[in-house]
């Protein structure tokens, strides 16, 4: 045998037994632990929106004498307009539950005027949103409202698709010796 053949062989050899240990050796068991950490903050969102922000009621007048009762349910004693049916729809669009608080810019004499003027408001559910409002709510049925803050729904107003919504109703009394253009502006406070 020639040396450079014995060379040759000698060096497969050890190749194939280094190759028989490295294998070995990855083959083995691991040692120790790892960890490792995933953060992620997801911030509350607060937000309220009128999704429905105008009601008007139209243009009449008081039937001379009377007093006008009027509410966006379709009401509409002594009053030469047309009946008005709607509501606000307030919707809350953040990612938590809120506490509600309704409050006008005018009280009633300032917005209607005349004699003796009423202002009501009433909050329910929107339909399909059952469960939206709950816990303190002075608007359950028609209440006054007017420039003093007054919880709407005192527990929480919800923030889920199926408890995000509620729809705000409004009544008022307008005596005969009221006139001009009438505006109110309601704003809705929401809390977390």
């Amino acid at each position: 045998m020639k040396s450079t053949e014995a060379i040759t062989y000698t060096s497969i050899a050890v190749i194939v037994i280094s190759l028989f240990f490295i294998g070995t050796e990855l083959t083995g068991f691991a040692t120790g632990n790892g960890t490792g950490l995933v953060n992620v903050t997801i911030s509350t969102s607060a937000e309220i929106n009128f999704t429905t922000a105008l009601l008007d009621f139209g243009v009449g007048a008081v039937t001379p004498g009377e007093i006008a009762i009027l509410n966006s349910e379709g009401t509409n004693t002594s009053w030469s307009g047309n009946a008005t049916t709607g509501e606000l729809v307030l919707e809350n669009i953040g990612n938590t539950n809120l506490t509600l608080q309704l409050v006008t810019d005018k009280s009633p004499d300032d917005f209607i005027g005349g004699t003796t003027p009423t202002f009501q408001a009433k909050v329910a559910n929107q339909s399909g949103n059952t469960g939206a409002c709950t816990g303190t709510n002075i608007f359950s049925s028609y209440a006054n409202i007017n420039t003093t803050i007054q919880s709407a729904c005192g527990t929480f107003f919800g923030y889920e698709a199926a408890l995000d919504e509620i729809i705000i109703d409004f009544s008022m009394n307008i005596s005969d010796d009221a006139q001009g253009a009438k505006t109110v502006t309601i704003t809705a406070v929401g809390t977390y």
